[in-house]
């Protein structure tokens, strides 16, 4: 198991290649957004690199105004569905008209 491991990065580890916090990164676990790729005996939360690109993918879409609970179901989207981009380009789409919404009712303010 210690082999395993060493491909792995603890949380810490997982924090500084990515830029998120520790405590981002188990609250986006709280709510589902990523799971460690395995557990050490003691309990250490141990996760593959690609959890680093998930994380920024987490942050990028954020910052451009997606919750949490969309960022789930693209994340879904990629897992789920074999990452069909239609699916995803729906969910865009969908925030685009939000976004386009609020810009509308901002101009009338």
């Amino acid at each position: 198991m210690e082999l395993v491991m060493k491909n792995l990065l603890k949380i810490g580890e997982l924090s500084k290649e990515s830029g998120v916090s520790i405590d981002t990164i188990r609250f986006y676990e709280g709510k589902g957004l990523i799971n460690p790729t395995n557990r050490s005996e003691k309990g250490y939360r141990y996760y593959d690199s690609v959890t680093s690109s998930v994380l920024q993918f987490i942050v990028s879409s954020k910052e451009l105004g997606f919750t949490l609970s969309e960022i789930k179901d693209l994340i879904n989207i990629k897992i789920n569905k074999n990452g069909k981009c239609s699916f995803a380009l729906d969910k865009i789409k969908e925030k685009e008209r939000d976004i386009d919404k609020k810009i509308t009712e901002l101009k009338k303010i």
